[in-house]
């Protein structure tokens, strides 16, 4: 039992750990106490929770098994999946960092432009308009959605007068 079971087994293992978090979560939900006073009280939300979750972990684990029948050892992908990881995992501290600096827009720009050309499969060249495109639209319907329908500040940037 090294590491070749748990690169073959760890989605199956993920799924089971997440299923049994998901009925530990739903049989405390049970515990919330009820009142009579309204319709929905306060255990609906945690039981709708833990049943998503439980469903979803039940997904992962049937996933999972199709996997494990068709594993083969890939260590050249698995370098490429941790390098990838780490780069965003970099990318979001960055963003987070810069948030206040350059303000919400301009950071959120960057920040989907350069996960966009990260999740780019090596095989395909990015097509940098429709990424830039992409990034700035997105930036700025999510601040709009933000700023005047859900009326929320978000950072401008010291940069910008913020």
């Amino acid at each position: 039992m090294g590491r070749p079971f748990f690169k073959k087994y760890k989605g199956l293992i993920a799924g089971i750990v997440t299923a049994l978090f998901a009925i530990a979560y739903l049989i405390g939900s049970l515990f919330i106490r009820r009142t009579k006073f309204v319709a929905i009280g306060a255990e609906f939300m945690p039981e709708i929770y833990g049943s998503i979750l439980l469903f979803l972990a039940g997904c992962q684990i049937y996933q999972s098994i199709k996997e494990v029948k068709r594993f083969k050892d890939d260590t050249v992908e698995e370098q490429k999946d941790t390098k990838n990881v780490m780069m965003t995992f970099f990318l979001i501290v960055a963003y987070v960092a810069s948030m206040q600096l350059l303000g919400f827009m301009l950071s959120s720009a960057l920040f989907l432009f350069f996960m966009s050309l990260l999740l780019t499969p090596a095989s395909t060249k990015p097509n940098y308009a429709a990424v830039i495109i992409f990034s700035v639209t997105l930036s700025l319907g999510t601040y709009y959605l933000f700023r005047n329908l859900m009326y929320l500040k978000l950072p401008i940037g010291v940069l910008f007068g913020g």
